[in-house]
């Protein structure tokens, strides 16, 4: 089903009619939200919106459908539909997601393929536990404040993953906070601080693995 879908968007890709990053329009009257100045995810520099319209879901769709033009992927989902173009050195994605009857969260990415080709090999910045899958890696830029979220998996316990993590954030000057840790009934959550930064660390137990998401935070 993957392989069609990017297989399908492939043969739908827009040859470069401009330079620069391309722009989606959005709906009259929606509210856009940047998420972002600068946003990398698994490496791939990004530009990301979130819109937010009391129109109708169908007429949301259309829209969307309409500015992007015959020459685009589709795949529908429980909750929306998801869109997808490539458009020279880019590839846009337009997430629609319905919240009711006349409301609907439209999220706009269009991320720059030719980063693509350097994100597989670049350094990875911070050790992570043996025998872990990252699942998605997330920075963002926004005035000044450097942000970066880490969802991770593996076998090891709670507690192993909570020590080998906590001695890596604190080797990059960031101190436990311990009246704010929480003792999840599966898992823990803690908080870290430090000068101009702060991190949460949160680890679940489920089904003889652990999730871990780790977000951090620099400020200017």
């Amino acid at each position: 089903m993957k392989t069609a879908w990017i297989l399908l968007t492939a043969m739908l890709w827009v040859p470069p009619g401009w330079a620069g990053w391309p722009d989606v329009p959005s709906p009259r009257n929606a509210k856009v939200e940047q998420i972002g100045e600068q946003v990398r995810l698994n490496g791939i520099p990004m530009r990301m919106q979130r819109v937010l319209s009391k129109d109708r879901p169908a007429d949301v769709i259309q829209f969307y459908r309409a500015a992007l033009g015959p020459k685009h992927a589709e795949q529908k989902l429980p909750d929306g539909i998801l869109l997808a173009q490539g458009r020279g050195d880019y590839f846009v994605t337009v997430r629609v997601k319905v919240l009711g009857p006349s409301f609907t969260e439209t999220l706009v990415s269009v991320s720059d393929a030719r980063g693509a080709e350097n994100a597989a090999n670049r350094p990875f910045g911070f050790p992570i536990p043996a025998e872990t899958q990252v699942l998605s890696d997330m920075e963002s830029t926004d005035a000044g404040k450097v942000s970066r979220q880490l969802v991770l998996m593996n076998k090891h316990s709670i507690d192993a993953n909570v020590v080998s993590i906590t001695k890596a954030l604190q080797e990059r000057g960031y101190e436990p906070r311990n009246g704010d840790t929480q003792h999840l009934e599966s898992g823990r959550v803690l908080m870290f601080g430090g000068a101009n930064r702060e991190a949460r660390l949160v680890v679940v137990r489920k089904d003889g693995a652990s999730n871990v998401v780790l977000t951090t935070v620099q400020m200017p």
